[in-house]
């Protein structure tokens, strides 16, 4: 089995339009795809889209900062049609790098721009084998052709140079700002976001019939939320095939075992593992909240102490919210801010809370203390009648037990203490001439 990789993935998005007179713009908002959101994949589709949404719903547009090497095919193709149908201005500003899915979503972008020293192309499909690492280039033409096709409608619509947008995917081309903005692959060059902004002091852009005047002066950057940050992490491959190793083999070394008790963290890793391979991904963290919930209840009420069951029932509950997206019609910075701030504090009271508890099922379910009487036997009275299958209370040392016996006992007699077992005492009639 092998992997397909080139770029980047979004959901349609639409924007109500304004009286055009009004719209003069002198903000905008700013998403960075660097660093450890460089991969274009299924998370940083998730960012960039509730990145949109924000900018829809405010009416302003959107700044995309890309530096990275490319990413997944079918998130390519999703990202470069959504960045086509937008209505809402989007530019892309190139730091050091745009190959492979990058340069699919660069050339998507209403307004262009790039560092002159920044690069830009190396486009062709490539696959490669999860198992050897081997990496084999693509030149079907099945799979090159609605690349070049989706690449094709991007450059005419954008009015670039389609012929030599083409050639990053036939020959690999790679330009550098200086030469892209000769060959007209790109509007403008600029050696930052301010420079940027600069070149686009009354820039007039034709989206639908609305026309957006840029005099941006300002703007504000929308980091990833916390949820992205998690799932980027499941979804590296180190990880994930660990996480899966985990669950599948050590799921099935327990039940060898026997030692059950141990699952729901082999089940945790496993559904993990499922989450970062996208396999019905959204029901994760309902699921681990779910089980979580499970597990602890088992814990508090079923099992005596606190051990496996409870911290793994935590564990999953705490996943399950930091995977849970929040909503995007609620994506706004100020949100986000909170959302985090929420997450922070709920981490450690949630800590605190789990201390206290656990302190206190150790004093609930502590075992009580029998003190011996000098001769070492361990004496009490009936409180109630006592038969084989039939249980009662005894008094012992100023307590009452649970008992049972195999005789019959009347109540007020004496009785000695056989064995425990938890909160309940097997005891016997107590000779009279001891």
């Amino acid at each position: 089995m092998s992997i397909m990789i080139l770029c980047f993935d979004i959901q349609f998005l639409t924007l109500v339009t304004t009286d055009s007179s009004n719209n003069i713009i002198e903000e905008a908002f700013v998403i960075k795809i660097e660093g450890y959101t460089s991969l274009i994949d299924t998370p940083v589709q998730e960012y960039v889209t509730n990145a949109l949404n924000i900018a829809k719903n405010r009416n302003k547009p959107l700044i995309i900062y890309i530096d990275t090497y490319g990413g997944y095919l079918d998130s390519a193709l999703t990202i470069s049609k959504v960045l086509l149908e937008v209505e809402v201005p989007v530019i892309v500003f190139v730091r050091d790098k745009a190959y492979s899915a990058g340069a699919l979503i660069s050339i998507a972008a209403h307004i262009l721009v790039m560092r002159p020293t920044a690069v830009i192309g190396a486009a062709q499909p490539i696959s490669i084998n999860p198992v050897t690492g081997e990496i084999i280039f693509i030149n079907e033409s099945k799979i090159l052709n609605p690349i070049l096709k989706n690449m094709e409608l991007c450059a005419e619509a954008r009015k670039r140079n389609t012929t030599i947008i083409k050639r990053f995917v036939y020959e690999n081309l790679v330009l550098s700002g200086k030469e892209a903005l000769q060959y007209k692959v790109i509007d403008y060059v600029a050696d930052s976001i301010e420079e940027l902004l600069s070149h686009l002091q009354g820039i007039e852009v034709n989206i639908s019939g609305v026309i957006w005047r840029l005099y941006i002066n300002r703007y504000e950057e929308l980091p990833p939320s916390l949820d992205i940050y998690v799932k980027i992490f499941l979804r590296n491959s180190l990880v994930n095939s660990l996480l899966l190793f985990i669950g599948i083999f050590g799921t099935l070394g327990l039940l060898y075992t026997g030692r059950i008790d141990l699952l729901p963290i082999t089940i945790i890793a496993l559904m993990l593992a499922l989450f970062g391979s996208d396999i019905e991904a959204k029901a994760v963290p309902a699921i681990l909240i779910a089980l979580g919930s499970i597990l602890l209840s088992i814990e508090l009420f079923v099992t005596p102490g606190f051990g496996v069951l409870g911290v793994s029932g935590i564990i999953a509950i705490i996943i399950g919210l930091l995977l849970t997206p929040l909503p995007s019609t609620l994506y706004t910075v100020g949100i986000v801010t909170l959302w985090r701030i929420i997450t922070v504090f709920a981490i450690g009271f949630g800590t605190l809370f789990v201390f206290i508890l656990y302190k206190a099922i150790l004093v609930i379910k502590k075992p009580r203390n029998i003190r011996y009487v000098p001769e070492g036997k361990v004496v009490g009275k009936a409180i109630d009648r006592l038969e084989p299958g039939l249980k009662g209370y005894v008094l012992i040392d100023g307590e009452l037990w649970e008992a049972e016996s195999n005789e019959v006992i009347e109540v007020g007699e004496e009785v000695e203490l056989i064995e425990r077992k938890g909160f309940i005492v097997r005891v016997k009639k107590r000779p009279r001439n001891t």
